[in-house]
């Protein structure tokens, strides 16, 4: 009797383990999606935006964050404008991140341009990795010199 229960719940929890690992799994194959696919609130896109163009740099890291978390495509424009404006260079990298997370060829062609033109030598190397990441895996597609 204890053998045949243990053996049961011996079951039931790799059951769950693999029933954990296929879900969070499927979560990472997701592809970009909308901010209408979270929410319905009809200022949810005006306050995400003005939020990635806080003068609080915490708010804007969060916000841009956030796109690239949940692969939020609409915010593209938002994103490049921003990195334009950008002075500091944690937050030019997550930007760059973010638009990498989003598959942004604009986003890949501006990493391009700044992994040679930004004087800051940690935004051209980190530019310049997330422009190749970018390329080996899409190997299919090129981002116009």
């Amino acid at each position: 009797m204890k053998t045949t229960l243990k053996q049961n719940s011996k079951n039931l929890f790799f059951g769950l383990v693999a029933a954990l690992v296929l879900l969070t799994g499927f979560n990472s194959l997701a592809q970009v999606n909308h901010l209408k696919d979270f929410t319905q609130h009809k200022y949810a896109y005006e306050n995400l935006a003005n939020a990635i163009k806080s003068s609080n740099d915490g708010v804007r890291e969060d916000a841009i964050y956030l796109v690239g978390k949940y692969k939020l495509i609409d915010f593209e424009n938002d994103l490049l404008s921003q990195l334009d404006k950008e002075n500091n260079s944690n937050i030019k990298v997550l930007i760059g991140l973010a638009l990498y997370r989003i598959e942004s060829e604009k986003g890949m062609q501006k990493m391009l341009e700044l992994s040679t033109k930004d004087e800051n030598d940690k935004v051209r190397r980190m530019s310049l990795a997330i422009y190749n990441e970018f390329i080996a895996g899409n190997s299919n597609r090129t981002v116009a010199r």
